[in-house]
């Protein structure tokens, strides 16, 4: 690793004025920008410490719904009563990510933000086509872990768990920069590899993500979060799905689901939301929405066990979602 300035700015406003310096970079809990240090992959001039900025750790309750801070933990997320209750999606993502030691540094700016796990691109010795070379080794190398939805270009997927769960939510991702504030929608957030393959985000260079805006839950509504996972400890999802509906009487509306690590980005699946609504949420439904989610899926060599797979998260996650919905 090699040397790096160490800033703490007492605000944001600071923060982004200090990374506006060439070659400077954010950190919150830095449990992914480290790592790229280590690796080579990063190399910043100066590394800007947003941790301890005061407001960027807080969960407030507004009147359109619920404003996190950026720099709340993973840990903070999980247990937070008012989380819990009006954004459960939220909170099973949090909980199911890593390992307790992790939670407690990890941030929710930077889980949005983290760079893809795929070995080819993390390994020094890979010029891979996200890092600037010609090939994506995991179309014809290991490829167990990669996409199975849009993997023509790269074939990375997108490793953040709180992506889908906030945009069930109506995700609004809120950003300072040079020019000032403004807002993206979550869906908006995400940069295909056929836009521009070496980034993953719609971030301009200097830009600070303060917080996330989220619409909470309302009567006879419930949302869920289910991951499938290699190891129960400290690995990053297989597949993952996000589902929020609403119940009209004893049949499902609103429905929005959004599956994860499948993809270089996350996402909606919208087929599978019009199958799911206008019906009871039970297990038949459930499996035919999970068929409408895995349709158009293209796996790899060695990763067509992820395409079944998925089919069982995605019903879990209405059924888990339905459930709280009913009690609700």
């Amino acid at each position: 690793m090699k040397n790096f300035d160490w800033i703490t700015p007492a605000t944001s406003a600071e923060a982004v004025q200090s990374a506006a310096q060439a070659g400077r970079a954010f950190m919150g809990g830095g449990t992914d920008l480290l790592p790229l240090m280590k690796s080579g992959l990063r190399e910043p001039t100066g590394v800007v410490s947003v941790a301890r900025i005061p407001g960027m750790d807080r969960i407030e309750l507004t009147v359109g719904g619920f404003s996190i801070g950026a720099g709340v933990t993973l840990a903070t997320l999980c247990t937070h009563a008012d989380v819990q209750r009006s954004l459960p999606a939220v909170a099973d993502a949090a909980r199911l990510a890593a390992t307790p030691l992790v939670r407690n540094r990890a941030t929710v700016g930077g889980n949005l933000c983290q760079r893809p796990r795929c070995w080819y691109f993390r390994h020094a010795d890979y010029n891979c086509s996200k890092k600037g070379g010609e090939v994506c080794y995991a179309i014809e190398g290991e490829n167990k872990f990669h996409a199975i939805f849009d993997n023509t270009t790269c074939n990375i997927v997108h490793p953040s768990n709180l992506a889908p769960a906030f945009w069930v939510h109506d995700g609004v991702i809120h950003v300072l920069g040079a020019k000032g504030e403004r807002s993206i929608k979550l869906e908006d957030f995400w940069v295909r590899p056929e836009e521009d393959i070496r980034t993953e985000i719609a971030l301009e260079a200097g830009e600070l993500i303060t917080a996330v805006s989220c619409r909470p839950l309302g009567s006879k509504s419930g949302s869920a979060f289910e991951e499938v996972n290699e190891k129960q400890s400290y690995d990053w999802g297989l597949v993952a799905c996000a589902v929020r509906l609403s119940l009209d009487g004893d049949k499902a509306a609103d429905a929005r689901i959004v599956i994860g690590a499948v993809a270089p980005v996350p996402l909606r699946r919208e087929a599978a939301e019009a199958v799911l609504n206008g019906k009871v949420p039970n297990e038949a439904t459930a499996w035919a929405a999970a068929d409408a989610a895995i349709a158009g899926a293209t796996p790899l060599r060695d990763n067509a066990y992820k395409v079944t797979m998925l089919r069982a998260c995605v019903k879990n996650a209405i059924l888990a979602a339905a459930a709280r919905a009913r009690k609700s």
